[in-house]
């Protein structure tokens, strides 16, 4: 049972899902380099100092400092898509209470972990999909996070009314931060969290002299000046012996590394000079999956994507071992999850459910398919062999200009779609690709247009003068189903054997489990431990609570959250026995 008006995850190859999201995609880049709402937002915001009740700033950190240990903080990023997966994420992050067991299989007699609530709740980025407004921003986000926890049940405490946090994503950007501005930052109420911040990016002063920084990149175009310069006061307040919690929207320690070429955040690295080796624990979203990196000196760097949007393959571009800057060191890999041999597994799938999953691309390719044939090949074309066929072909491109045309539009959109940043692959997979398609419009088309000259010359002769447009909408309604096979097969084979097209291939998929969030806690002693948590299958089936529980509707299957490593402890050793927090 759910909500009337929940709403399905977004099916990215849709034609109109794509042309809707690339306008506002063009527009928001082209008028959000020009036009950047955080500076007007810098000008007009209060920037008085005057603190109010449980960290409330105007302008300035939000001190949570003085509050008890141990004092607990939820991350969740990459939400607000289908309602199933958003909802239970939501659903378990509103629990009072989970006990986690270590692995998706718990062991017998294995350790067993409790975490609660977190007193706040902050959001890593991309809390929307597939493009923000105020209409999805309800429907994906506000609408599972109020059944999940409606009202708090007393007033001024964290624990009963915790504060919302977020940082904007690129798909929070596509409408420039109106929608997510009036959400996060009017200091309103979300669904059962109360959201404190006044800008895009925070700061929070936690107890025993940790500080969680939020950052707001702006569609990669990197940190604006008031930012920047808010940062840089902040920075006088922070301690030498302070430890500081850095989120960004995109996780930029792995995307330099793989793509050096496209992605420079020069203004990221300035921010992380500025904190220096007080950085302890970087955090980051726009990845759905779950990724721990770590440097051998207590340094860790984790992407915790997983709050519901579609799952991001793991088998992707290598990044087990992430270059240092020279000081930290070399960080590797210690865990992900799902693991990279599952992701291989789920990649294959894309073979045999790609055209049911994404049945709108049909809708483009067959009338793709229908004109390639048509501006290849004539209607009444006869050919004894392939090169025979080939030689036709050369024929009439040297001499129908629209022929030509088409030809190379198709060859350079499909190049353009290939994802690499290395031209001779981006050329050589996207000829191939291109190749494919064209091969396979042509072969279609002209066993088409061959099957019906036979047939309609032998049983209809009057009917011949309807060949032409018979023939293309046959070739049209096969080009529905071979275009989309087509694109599977490309997808398929280059992110499991060339890991490239990942994300390509993970939307196409739009597989919604295996979901992740993040547990801190800082103890008395100062140490901050991160419980990695990890759900293997989103529930589907809801109904009333047969417990106690502050949610509207519970679960009624799906798989129980789990521990997706041991406990990360930074500033100490986890010793392993039961009962944390």
């Amino acid at each position: 049972m759910r909500p009337e008006k929940a709403k399905p995850s977004v099916c990215w190859y849709a034609p109109l899902q794509l042309v809707r999201t690339g306008r506002l995609v063009a527009i928001a880049t082209v008028f959000g380099q020009h036009a950047d709402p955080r500076l007007v937002e810098g000008i007009t915001r209060d920037d008085g100092s005057q603190r109010g009740a449980l960290g409330v700033a105007p302008f300035g950190p939000h001190d949570y400092s003085s509050e008890p240990t141990p004092f607990r903080i939820d991350y969740i990023s990459d939400t607000g898509d289908g309602w199933d997966a958003t909802y239970t994420v939501a659903y378990y992050t509103a629990q009072d209470e989970l006990r986690l067991s270590l692995g998706e299989i718990p062991s017998e007699g294995g350790d067993t972990f409790r975490t609660e609530r977190g007193h706040i709740l902050v959001f890593g980025g991309d809390t929307v999909y597939p493009t923000a407004s105020l209409e999805e921003y309800e429907r994906r986000l506000v609408l599972p996070y109020t059944h999940a926890f409606p009202e708090p049940r007393a007033a001024g405490s964290l624990r009963s009314a915790p504060h919302v946090f977020a940082i904007p994503g690129n798909h929070d950007w596509y409408d420039s931060l109106v929608s997510f501005t009036r959400l996060f930052c009017s200091r309103r109420r979300f669904a059962g969290w109360e959201a404190q911040q006044q800008r895009s990016y925070f700061a929070l002063k936690l107890p025993r002299g940790w500080w969680l920084i939020g950052t707001d990149l702006q569609l990669g175009s990197g940190i604006d000046g008031p930012q920047h310069a808010f940062f840089e006061e902040i920075e006088k307040s922070i301690g030498p012996e302070d430890r500081i919690i850095l989120c960004h929207a995109e996780p930029n320690w792995i995307k330099e590394a793989i793509y050096p070429s496209e992605y420079a955040y020069r203004s990221i690295r300035e921010l992380e000079v500025l904190f220096g080796d007080r950085v302890k624990l970087f955090l980051a979203g726009d990845y759905h999956h779950y990724a721990h990196h770590e440097n051998g000196r207590d340094v860790h760097k984790i992407v915790a994507g997983g709050g519901g949007a579609f799952l991001h393959l793991t088998n992707g571009p290598n990044d087990s071992v992430l270059g240092g800057d020279g000081v930290q060191g070399p960080f590797v890999c210690r865990m992900k999850y799902p693991s990279r041999w599952i992701s291989w597994w789920l990649g294959w799938t894309n073979l045999l459910f790609f055209p049911f999953r994404n049945w709108p691309l049909g809708l483009a390719t067959a009338p793709a398919y229908a004109v390639t044939a048509s501006a290849l090949i004539g209607p009444d074309v006869e050919a004894s062999s392939a090169a025979h066929l080939a030689a036709q072909i050369v024929q009439r491109l040297s001499w129908n200009p629209f022929s030509l045309f088409w030809v190379v539009a198709v060859v350079v959109g499909i190049v353009f779609f290939t994802d690499t940043s290395k031209r001779l692959y981006r050329w050589s997979a996207g000829l191939v690709h291109a190749l494919a398609h064209i091969s396979a419009a042509v072969l279609l088309g002209g066993a088409v247009a061959a099957a019906l000259r036979t047939g309609l010359a032998a049983h209809a002769p009057e009917w011949l003068v309807w060949q032409p447009p018979l023939a293309a909408l046959a070739t049209a309604a096969g080009g529905y189903v071979i275009g989309p096979l087509v694109l599977a097969l490309y997808l398929t084979v280059s992110v499991n054997l060339f890991r490239r097209h990942r994300d390509d291939a993970s939307s196409a998929l739009r597989n919604p489990n295996y979901k992740n969030f993040l547990r801190l806690m800082i103890d008395d002693a100062g140490r901050l431990t991160i419980y990695p948590i990890g759900i293997q299958r989103v529930a589907t089936d809801w109904g009333p609570p047969a417990t106690p529980t502050p949610s509207r509707l519970a679960p009624r299957n799906g798989s129980r959250p789990f521990l997706i490593e041991n406990p990360i402890v930074i500033g100490g050793q986890c010793s392993g026995t039961g009962d944390w927090g």
